[in-house]
């Protein structure tokens, strides 16, 4: 009589196994997964993976029908069966459609630590068309949205606009009215009707009257949505900003400020231009954040190194005045105090001339980005477009992702003009920091006096 110790120890275990299956001994493979099931579910990784691959190699001369009679009923046979399609099929086709249901016959395909055990980062493809009404029967169809739902709330469905083309094709022709509404979700968002989107949210959400009711309850939308299974998703890294252009890759709405300041949203896989962005909320974080490759305007606040100049409502005149008597060797020292009081190693001042260069954190401690700065002390009171137009080539010039114009006098509007418009040429944001401004991130930062 075995005994659990018996299978704890893994060569014993595999040569049994593999006894097992030369003889083809269906009853008593069945009895074994299931024996080493019992102690694979609390066993360490590198056990799990080794009993895996191990099982499924011999396996992998079997037909589909042959590993699911024998694997259905153990939760290893799951996790094994669930690895030979992902392998094995790969891209889920109309022709591939019924035996993808089959999952669906396996006892622990619902239980989320069957995809948990799944040793690799493989993905299914989905790939249907227009076909599906005409060759796949209504119950099929329905078993097959459920299917996918599974291995989509598991992650192992691509997240594309492929995959949700799909999956809508599947709900239009489901009879369930559940299904059926939830296609009706997708189809709003994919033809980018907020109308319909509007209508159909409001019979599961009352608060929801306009498309400022969707920005104001805009996570709770999602978690709406990802609770009834409407298969969104959300990653940051979704969004692409490639040459001129802003694409949101999401099957969610990208909520974004604009170069106004006021609050949009872009309706999934649909593409702006960039110079329109000026930040983007993250669902991760609930927060609106800089992406990486943008250009245009910065606001100084947003910037996570001066992150503290928002608990300065207001400074005085005195102190505004200090500022403008500041050199601009003095500025480029407060602001390299205020970055090494952060641990951020700068540069120090660049060759280029009246353009230091610096790194400092836009999003988070995590988001270290390369900035140049361009600094016009007092000896400009007034900024004409000759006393800055030279800096501003050198500063788009370095390999720096934002240029700052701090300034303690009047830039004239020729100057600023000059300055946003480089920027935006070289693909570079900008951020242009006026003598309040600047007094108001010293104070902050207990720099203006050198405290």
């Amino acid at each position: 009589m075995l005994s659990e110790k018996d299978f704890r120890d893994i060569t014993f275990c595999k040569r049994l196994i593999k006894r097992a299956f030369r003889e083809k001994n269906l009853r008593l493979l069945k009895s074994l997964l299931n024996k080493v099931s019992a102690l694979f579910i609390f066993s360490a990784e590198e056990f799990r993976k080794e009993i895996i691959e191990f099982v499924y190699s011999e396996m992998n001369s079997w037909t589909f029908e042959e590993i699911l009679d024998v694997c259905k009923e153990s939760v290893l046979g799951n996790v094994v069966t669930v690895c030979y399609f992902m392998r094995k099929v790969g891209v889920i086709t109309l022709e591939k459609l019924e035996v993808f249901v089959a999952l669906s016959k396996l006892d622990y395909i619902e239980d989320p630590l069957t995809f948990n055990f799944i040793p690799t980062k493989e993905v299914l493809i989905l790939d249907l068309n227009e076909r599906v009404n005409s060759l796949i029967k209504a119950p099929t169809i329905e078993k097959a949205i459920e299917v996918c739902e599974l291995f989509f709330i598991n992650g192992r469905l691509e997240k594309s606009k492929d995959t949700i083309s799909g999956m809508l094709l599947l709900y239009e022709n489901s009879k369930r009215p559940e299904q059926r509404f939830k296609g009706s979700i997708i189809s709003a968002l994919l033809s980018k009707r907020l109308d319909m989107f509007l209508s159909l949210i409001k019979r599961v959400y009352k608060d929801i009257e306009d498309k400022k009711g969707v920005v104001k309850h805009y996570i709770e939308i999602f978690d709406l949505l990802v609770r009834v299974g409407v298969p969104v998703f959300f990653d940051f890294n979704n969004y692409h900003v490639e040459f001129d252009k802003f694409y949101n890759g999401n099957f969610y709405f990208a909520r974004l400020l604009d170069k106004s300041g006021n609050e949009r949203l872009i309706f999934p896989f649909e593409q702006i231009d960039v110079v329109q962005v000026q930040q983007i909320f993250d669902l991760e974080t609930e927060a609106f954040v800089t992406p990486k490759g943008r250009i245009g305007k910065v606001m100084l606040n947003s910037v996570y190194s001066f992150r503290k100049i928002r608990e300065i409502t207001e400074v005085t005149n005195e102190q505004v005045e200090i500022t403008k008597k500041m050199l601009e060797d003095e500025i480029e020292e407060k602001m390299r105090g205020i970055l090494q009081d952060q641990n951020i190693t700068s540069h120090g001042p660049a060759e280029k001339t009246d353009v230091y260069e610096h790194k400092l954190f836009v999003n988070n401690e995590s988001d270290l980005r390369d900035v140049g700065i361009i600094i016009k002390g007092r000896g400009y009171p007034k900024i004409t477009l000759h006393n800055v137009a030279s800096n501003i080539l050198k500063a788009v010039d370095l390999p720096v992702q934002i240029v700052f114009l701090f300034h303690t006098g009047i830039l004239l509007d020729e100057a600023r003009e000059k300055f946003t418009n480089q920027c935006d040429r070289a693909k570079k944001m900008h951020c242009v920091v006026d003598p309040v401004d600047l007094t108001k991130l010293l104070v902050a930062y207990r720099k203006l006096l050198n405290e």
